[in-house]
């Protein structure tokens, strides 16, 4: 990823979702992020713990805590970027700053990196996501061709944790479907076996899940399914029992 590292403070903070705390950040530093970047993932670096400033150097003897996380939007006229963070289901470095973070706050951003998703082109998609990834899925909705047919499912423990989307009216053919349930290894693997009998074009099939349920999605797409690698993007946003830096989870 770009490694750019841009100081920044944060400007607001609302829940809004049980399980989701939205966070503006802002820095005059942001004056030429790029405006195109919806979908794309940036670093966020944090203070160490009892610290008020953020070590940018990321090559430094002790540096910043860091977490990817997907832009939510982004604001040039008011050099701001906006971002979620999933509380209340996990302790970590990042979910605890941000329960307790608050309007001066400091920290840092480096990026952003490269979109998942790169491939507009297609007829047909299936993207399949969680709160982690449901940011990707708002970006991405609002690039995908409205002549191209986009089946979006997000799957979610608490019917609370459903946010509105940033979609295009106009794109009829872009059907969205919250999958409630607290056995998402079941139900949403079920629910993406059913899409996929209902295709007669391969779709692009997008990933961002829990490890286990990639491998899993990915392994029926391909064996029972005969989607091609070439039409999988999946990505691990996360893994159960194990935090970003691979230890176990808190």
């Amino acid at each position: 990823m770009t490694r750019r590292v841009r100081r920044a403070t944060v400007i607001s903070i609302a829940d809004i979702a049980p399980h989701l705390r939205r966070l503006v950040v802002g820095s005059d530093e942001f004056y030429d992020f790029p405006a195109d970047q919806l979908g794309a993932y940036v670093k966020v670096l944090l203070p160490h713990y009892g610290k008020d400033e953020v070590e940018i150097d990321l090559k430094a003897t002790n540096p910043a805590p860091k977490r990817s996380y997907t832009i939510r939007a982004i604001d040039n006229i008011n050099h701001t970027i906006t971002l979620d963070f999933v509380v209340n289901q996990h302790k970590g470095i990042a979910t605890n700053w941000a329960k307790q973070a608050k309007p001066g706050d400091k920290l840092a951003i480096a990026g952003p990196g490269p979109k998942k998703l790169t491939d507009f082109s297609q007829s047909q998609y299936l993207m399949i996501a969680d709160l982690t990834s449901v940011n990707a899925i708002n970006g991405y909705l609002q690039q995908l061709p409205a002549s191209a047919a986009v089946d979006v499912i997000i799957h979610v423990a608490d019917s609370q944790d459903i946010i509105t989307l940033d979609t295009i009216e106009a794109h009829t053919k872009h059907r969205i479907k919250w999958l409630v349930t607290t056995k998402p290894q079941i139900a949403l693997v079920e629910q993406v076996t059913d899409y996929l009998n209902q295709y007669t074009d391969t779709p692009l099939i997008f990933m961002g899940l829990e490890g286990s349920l990639v491998r899993t999605i990915q392994s029926i797409a391909k064996e029972q399914f005969a989607v091609p690698s070439a039409k999988i993007v999946c990505s691990a946003y996360w893994k159960r029992g194990i935090d970003a830096d691979g230890k176990p989870a808190p």
